[in-house]
């Protein structure tokens, strides 16, 4: 599969020739290989994929526009025009999940639950370090784009990494063993769009399936000052169902908690 952008094929005409092909995973000394492909239609700043016999957009509509794009030189998720991934305060776009990863202090022994897995860097991330990553993804629409994003191939390679698509993620912790897991990634979509995410009764089960000890960073963003202050009933909430808040943390935009 080779993967164009709008930048790339500007330097391709350019005369540029060490380029990459794979959304900057590996970069290479272009030769034929881009010869009879249809250059020109690659417009805007799309992601664009030739299987070696059509280009088409990595882009796909459900109950929205879920595209791949590029952003410091990685590709990011994006819905409806709004990115799934801090990207502003960072110089990498793997940046944030890494910090997610060191603020959970994930060891050897962990056995880590990913709850919205998206394009899975922070799995990824979290598999270099634990025992055993579980990630969740309902979308088939982002399962879509993981698959074809060159920087998620470790999702599906990595041994250590169980990928559990289209499946919700409130109805596996239901159905999941009680202290199965020793550190949760909680990742969801924004409260207007997953409520029951933010819930009472999910922090509840989170909590069953969770060894005392257990650590979650619980991503939750941010509203500005001047409107709602969903950090603060966040914390409010986990304290209620047996987490003890132990950080806000402003850059991640989240809450790092402990199961006690």
């Amino acid at each position: 599969m080779i993967y164009l952008t709008g930048e790339l094929v500007e330097k391709y005409k350019n005369g540029e020739r060490e380029l990459s092909l794979d959304l900057g995973r590996n970069v290479t000394m272009v030769t034929h290989e881009l010869d009879g492909l249809p250059l020109d239609e690659v417009r805007g700043d799309f992601v664009y994929a030739w299987d070696g016999k059509e280009l088409w957009k990595v882009a796909v509509f459900d109950d929205g526009l879920y595209r791949l794009r590029m952003m410091k030189g990685k590709p990011i998720l994006e819905i409806d025009g709004l990115r799934m991934h801090l990207v502003k305060d960072f110089k990498d776009v793997f940046d944030y999940s890494k910090l997610v990863v060191r603020a959970l202090r994930i060891r050897q022994s962990d056995v880590v639950l990913d709850t919205c897995m998206g394009l899975g860097y922070t799995a990824i991330a979290a598999s270099k370090k634990a025992d055993k990553v579980t990630a969740i993804e309902l979308s088939p629409a982002v399962l879509a784009m993981a698959k074809w994003n060159p920087w998620s191939r470790e999702l599906f390679e990595r041994k250590r990494i169980e990928v559990i698509g289209e499946k919700d993620c409130f109805d596996y912790i239901k159905d999941a063993p009680g202290g199965k897991f020793t550190k949760i990634i909680h990742d969801p979509p924004r409260f207007s769009k997953a409520g029951d995410l933010y819930s009472r009764k999910f922090y509840t089960e989170l909590r069953r399936v969770c060894k005392e000890g257990a650590l979650m960073f619980h991503y939750v963003g941010s509203l500005g000052k001047k409107k709602r202050n969903i950090m603060g009933e966040v914390a409010a909430r986990l304290e209620e169902c047996g987490w003890k808040v132990m950080k806000k943390d402003e850059r991640l935009q989240g809450i790092l908690a402990k199961a006690v």
